[in-house]
């Protein structure tokens, strides 16, 4: 995982070691250190879209963010990406049986929601029941990964120990169990309010807390949490987070500058907005590899697209190498053309490059460019010209090329004009597209979910749009399969219509290995056959970036998803340090 630190030199020193890095050095006789109490407030620039993440209405990344440090979930994904079970909720989560599965998650006794509830198995049994894609369940959950997949090969969900005990057993193996049961809503609140409720953003009536801390207002541009009064862990070091909702990356960046907040993270940014971001004298930056990739998606069943050979043409015509270094390039260096469907760059599971052995040196190996099989990171304008002319195109006097029944042959692409990243490289595409003469028409639309519509539905036959990847690879299964139903419905994004057996069968093989290492080498076939048959041209992983105050401590974002908020309980407020220093400071009430 890249990363780039920058930032003036105040009192202290955050040492670049990782976003938020809590280590720091000093430049004066005394030294900070991190204190109990306290407010700090972080600026984003998109709001939550609804009260429930895993829903239609809530789809949104921000909402499942936001909530991070209220809703409980059975595995949280650490900063390193790691799958690890939230001790706070349960005491015990393993697999008692593999024929059939058998997960057992037993529930601490002192869990409860915000209004004294407890957190038991009724919760677990409701978050099933609404999202296995059967009965009156939703149409659409918000992220597939732990919606519907998994939730559908669960065969029970049975209490026991006072609803203090929950056993799940799978029909079938499922790998990525651990994603399950995330973000709980609290069943005895939703049963009354619907799985899907009519809020415009997250609300303390319905989102009670089991977590930290708890929601004490919303409004359009703030969001105040305080300590959870309920909360039987570890209690949060900070009395209060506040949220400011920013109406651009730019004024997010603003916000910062000014130091009217001391954490900022735009959803986006520009050369612009990272320098606004570096130009508060005492805070430092950090900008790293998202889990986001840009992907140039075909429609596998439009018309324009709908042969391999033509996708393969469209493919060769774009210089993968001039994109990255044009719209990422200036902000991280070290990212590098997409050479996976599945995993981003920041991975862990990214495919290594491959080694051959060096002739020129005895018994040593030479590392080679990572494989994407017959593409190449630049363009192969004669492999296009070969292809379009394989598929009875044939090139005009202008260089133009002409479909086999006349008129010329012209692509519309969708960009989800809501990921600034996807959009910045649509005229770079588009260049390249005409000039290896295909016509190209552009159009635009609010989010990913509309952009894939636009695709699955046949009104375009090419889009630009983020696939945002988590820890959990079974994920591919909801993207390039139409196994969990048309794509909108039941979880399923698979907006080409790409419905291939072979690669059907290969991700639900990967998606029933428990063992990640023998999941490895069926990824990477399923990997094979999407380059071969040119379902989607990943381009490039996504950067983010961070601004926090030299006067925070433990500030880091994610691995995946770009999650702020995934650790707020350990973020604090750094003072000087007392000269009897005995313990952990504490800030007056109300500072």
């Amino acid at each position: 995982m890249a990363l780039v630190c920058t930032g003036g030199l105040a009192v202290l020193v955050a040492a670049c070691g990782s976003i938020g890095a809590a280590s720091t050095t000093t430049s004066a006789p005394f030294s900070y250190v991190p204190a109990s109490g306290g407010t700090l407030t972080a600026a984003i620039d998109q709001a939550p879209t609804g009260c429930n993440p895993n829903a239609m209405g809530g789809r949104g990344a921000t909402t499942a963010d936001v909530l991070s440090p209220v809703l409980p979930s059975a595995f949280v994904a650490s900063g390193t990406g790691q799958a690890v079970v939230d001790q706070a909720l349960l005491t015990q989560a393993e697999t008692v049986s593999l024929a059939p599965q058998k997960v057992v998650y037993t529930i601490n006794p002192k869990a409860v929601w915000s209004d004294g509830t407890p957190i038991t198995a009724a919760d677990f049994i409701y978050a099933w029941q609404q999202q296995r894609g059967t009965g009156s369940a939703p149409s659409f959950v918000a992220d597939p990964a732990t919606s519907i997949l998994g939730y559908r090969d669960i065969a029970s969900v049975v209490p026991s120990n006072k609803g203090l005990t929950v056993t799940v057993t799978f029909t079938k193996p499922f790998a990525d169990w651990r994603t399950l049961f995330s973000d709980l809503l609290p069943a005895h609140i939703m049963e009354k309010v619907g799985w899907n409720p009519s809020c415009a953003a997250i609300d303390p009536a319905i989102d009670l807390s089991g977590g930290p801390f708890v929601l004490s207002s919303v409004s359009p541009s703030q969001i105040t949490m305080v300590r959870n009064p309920k909360w039987w862990g570890i209690p949060a070091d900070l009395d209060r987070l506040v949220i400011r909702i920013a109406s651009s990356p730019a004024q997010a960046a603003s916000l910062f500058r000014r130091g009217t907040v001391q954490v900022a993270q735009p959803s986006s940014y520009t050369e612009a907005v990272l320098n606004e971001l570096t130009s508060n004298p005492s805070a430092q930056t950090g900008q790293k590899i998202s889990s986001s990739i840009v992907q140039l998606e075909f429609s596998t069943t439009a018309p324009a697209t709908a042969a391999v050979g033509v996708r393969q043409a469209i493919a060769h015509a774009v210089d993968r190498q001039a994109l990255v270094n044009s719209v990422v390039g200036w902000s991280l260096g070290s990212i590098v053309p997409a050479q996976s469907h599945i995993f981003s760059q920041s991975s862990p599971y990214y495919p290594a490059p491959p080694t051959v052995p060096d002739p020129a040196v005895s018994g040593t190996t030479t590392t080679l460019a990572p494989s994407t099989g017959a593409y190449a990171d630049t363009a192969d304008l004669a492999a296009t010209d070969r292809l379009l002319a394989a598929a009875g195109d044939v090139r005009a006097a202008d260089g133009t090329w002409i479909q086999p029944g006349g008129g010329p042959f012209t692509v519309r692409l969708v960009v989800d004009a809501g990921d600034s990243w996807a959009s910045s490289a649509s005229p770079l595409v588009v260049a390249d597209l005409e000039h290896a003469g295909i016509g190209v028409t552009v159009s635009t639309a609010p989010d990913a979910i509309a952009t894939g519509m636009a695709l699955a539905t046949g009104t375009d036959d090419m889009a630009l749009l983020p696939f945002v990847t988590n820890p959990y690879p079974t994920l591919a299964g909801a993207w390039y399969s139409l196994s969990l139903g048309p794509p909108g419905q039941y979880g399923s994004q698979g907006w080409s219509n790409f419905n291939d057996p072979t690669l059907n069968s290969l991700l639900d093989q990967a998606a029933q290995q428990l063992n990640p290492v023998t999941a490895a080498p069926i990824y990477a076939q399923a990997d094979t056959v999407l380059w071969n048959d040119m379902v989607a041209l990943p381009l490039f992983a996504e950067p983010v970036a961070l601004g926090w105050s030299v006067y925070t401590n433990g500030v880091t974002t994610s691995l995946y998803q770009n999650g702020l908020f995934w650790n707020a309980e350990q973020w604090a407020v750094t003072v000087k340090e007392p000269s009897s220093y005995t313990g952990t400071p504490t800030i007056p009430a109300g500072q």
